[in-house]
Parts: C-alpha cells; structure tokens; sequence
C-alpha cells in the first residue's frame, strides 16, 4: 500500500468535508461524497492487483557472449475489472548490463486480458547467472493507491564466450602449408596408411602377409604400413591480473577467452586434437581430446573462469613446457610476454616443437604499467627465434584468416 497516496487521499476527503460543512449547500456536499466515491473506487481497483500474474523467460538458457537472445514477458489479469497500468519490475541477467540489471514494463491491461511483449537484449558478458524474479505494480488512474506483489520464478542462463570464425585451418600456427595435413609419420607394422611391402620377419603376423606378391617373388612379403599421428594444439591462457586491463565487454580478459574459445573452435573444426591449461586462483586443466564434445568441455570450462593474482605465468609455462608431448603445439595468450616465457618457448622451438604467441597490447585497455620496452625487446626475441607472434589490441577484430607463421591480429 502506498502510505504517501492514503495521507495524501485522507487530506483532501477532510478539507472537502470542513468545506461542506462550514459552507454548507449542495454544491460542497456533492464534491465530498463524489470525492468519497472516487477514493472508494480507487481503492478497490488497487485491490486487483492480487489476480494478476506475470512471468519472463528466454527462448534459450545457452547464449553466447556477443549474440542477441529474445526475452518474452507475458502479463495477464485474470480479473474481470480493467487496470489502467501496471507496471512488471523484472530482475535481469548481469550479461545484459542494464541499470541495475532491472528490465520495467508497464502495461494497461482490460479484463482477463493478456499482453506479451518480446525484444531482442545483447548478451555482453560470459556467466552463469540467475535472473526472472519479478515485482507487479498497479494501482488507480491517479495513482493514490498503488499495491505491489513479488512475483516470478528463478531461471538460470548461461553465456558461453564469444567465438569468432578464425579462418579454415589451424595447421597453419604450426608452420604448415594450407591443406597440408598436420600429421607426424613413422613406419609400423601396422597402421593406416599403406606404403608397400618388404621381407617377412619373425613375428610379423600372418594376416599382414601379401600372398600375391610372395608367390611372384619365391619370398614371403608382408605388407607395409604408416602410421599417422595428428598435430595436437594446447592453449595456454594467462588469467594473472596484472597482466590483464580493463573490466567487462572490453576488458583484455574477456578478448583473451574469446580468442582462446576461438583457437578451441578452428582447431576442433579442422580435425585436431585441442587442450586448453587456464593459469589463474585456481589451475583449470582440459586434457587434450578431438570431437565437438571436446569443444563445449573447453567453453564450459571457460564460462567460469576470473583472474588471480600470486603467480608468475611466464615461470610456471616454462615448467609446463618440458611436459608437452613431441607432436603438439603451444599457443600461449598472455598479457605480459617476459624473459621467462621467451626462454621456454625458445626452448621448445630448438626441439623441434612449434608455437605461437598471442600478446595482448594491455596499454589499449587501459593499463599505464606496461614495459613496452621489455616486452618488445622479448617480442623480438621470439620472432629471430621463428616463433610468430601476434598483437591483439582492444580494438583487433579476431576474425581473420591465418596466412602463414608471420600474421597479425586486427
């Protein structure tokens, strides 16, 4: 109940009746008791209030960082009296970033009449979040008496990272030609791709004998394969907070998980193997796998994800480093590109293992303690060694196709 409108209504029925009744005459009479009507009137229409019912909800409880989602808002007075407004409060998602995360909708509703009204809201930020409850407001046409009610149930909705189409083949981060196939070769006795034959030795299996050839030859022949092993990419992210800048949207954070559920993306669609190892308060570690089902462990993992601090993650890569196996590729994200990580990365490239650097330019999102010297100096370094490096500015657009070991970002 509004207390202010009830002082105020208790007022004017009191001044009307001092004047009716210092005055006298029909006049004064007839404005207080019209003015009694009017109030009574207005008092049981704020009492509808209890039949009207409203809910809100999204076509889809997954949406992705970057994509519009449709929310429908559906009101309706299950009264038989007309209500001149009503208005719906609605607590919304976080991701929409709206004043106070909280959506209004005001309404005039006649009896046992139901409104929907439906619009199409940004998805800005990754997160789990919970959202849908709800207050109804209604009242008089003059707003003396207005009543509201809680109303609503909880929902949840998760925003995965925006992904960005990155170009056909992730291959091409390991120095490979377009098209070419990421593959490491080794002869075996068995396998997939077939070479020829050769001399039959003890212990090879009957089933690889290739009777044809051995009965053209007078010599027992077996069947010769190779074995292909595909490239396998692992994703290092940085999550220390010092080497990040800025806060929401267009935070380095948030271009860093894009870029690394992008990396995920372009390599599941091109066949290969994808891990991802998040450096932050907590280590988050995805093993390396193939398929989309690998894909969407990554983005889930990735949803949750915030920075922390007490760490230095060019030290604890390069201990990461010695561990990864021979036929996979680095490709770190990182705010800050140190002596350290230079040295591990250069490490791995005298071994014969390829990498790629993603150093995000943390002065274009705000940062004012960046050694641009420093790390141009490291930059440099990688780059005599072979391993390519790209910029990411606040305003690069990921989108782009991979030309080869020296490409840029934006």
């Amino acid at each position: 109940m509004n207390f202010a409108g009830l002082l105020k209504a208790l007022g004017w029925l009191t001044i009307s009746f001092l004047y009716a009744y210092i005055f006298g005459g029909r006049i004064p009479y007839f404005i207080f008791y019209t003015s009694l009507g009017v109030l009574a009137a207005a008092f049981l229409c704020s009492r509808v209030n209890s039949r009207v019912a409203g809910h809100c909800y999204t076509e889809a409880v997954t949406a992705q960082a970057g994509r519009k989602v449709k929310v429908i808002v559906e009101v309706k007075n299950n009264s038989g009296w007309p209500l001149p407004w009503v208005q719906y409060w609605i607590q919304m998602p976080g991701t929409f970033c709206l004043p106070d995360n909280l959506g209004c909708y005001t309404f005039s509703l006649g009896p046992h009449e139901k409104k929907v009204i439906s619009e199409d809201l940004e998805c800005k930020l990754r997160g789990n979040y919970t959202w849908g409850h709800g207050l109804i407001k209604t009242g008089d046409i003059f707003g003396i008496f207005t009543r509201a009610k809680q109303n609503g149930e909880h929902r949840q909705i998760t925003v995965l990272p925006e992904v960005c189409d990155l170009g056909p083949d992730l291959g091409v981060v390991a120095g490979l030609q377009f098209g070419e196939t990421a593959v490491s070769l080794h002869t075996s006795r068995s396998g997939t791709g077939y070479l020829g034959v050769r001399r039959y030795d003890a212990g090879d299996p009957m089933s690889r004998i290739h009777w044809k050839a051995s009965a053209r030859t007078q010599h027992l022949l077996v069947k010769e394969f190779q074995e292909q092993e595909l490239m396998e990419f692992c994703i290092y992210l940085d999550l220390n907070e010092d080497n990040h800048a800025g806060s929401g949207p267009g935070g380095s954070l948030e271009k860093a998980v894009s870029l690394a559920a992008s990396l995920a993306f372009m390599g599941m669609r091109s066949g290969y193997g994808v891990g991802l190892i998040a450096f932050g308060p907590e280590r988050k570690v995805i093993p390396v796998g193939y398929g989309k089902g690998n894909f969407n462990l990554i983005l889930k993992t990735l949803v949750d994800i915030q920075p922390g601090k007490g760490f230095n993650f060019g030290e604890v890569v390069g201990h990461e480093l010695p561990l990864l196996r021979k036929n996979r590729c680095a490709m770190v994200i990182t705010g800050r590109v140190d002596g350290r990580l230079a040295e591990g990365l250069a490490w791995l490239k005298a071994r014969g293992q390829e990498s790629s650097v993603f150093a995000l330019k943390t002065e274009t999102f705000g940062s004012t303690g960046v050694d641009t010297a420093e790390q141009a100096g490291n930059v440099s370094r990688l780059k005599i060694t072979g391993i390519p490096v790209a910029w990411v500015a606040k305003d690069s657009d990921l989108r782009l196709t991979f030309r080869g070991l020296d490409y840029e970002i934006g």
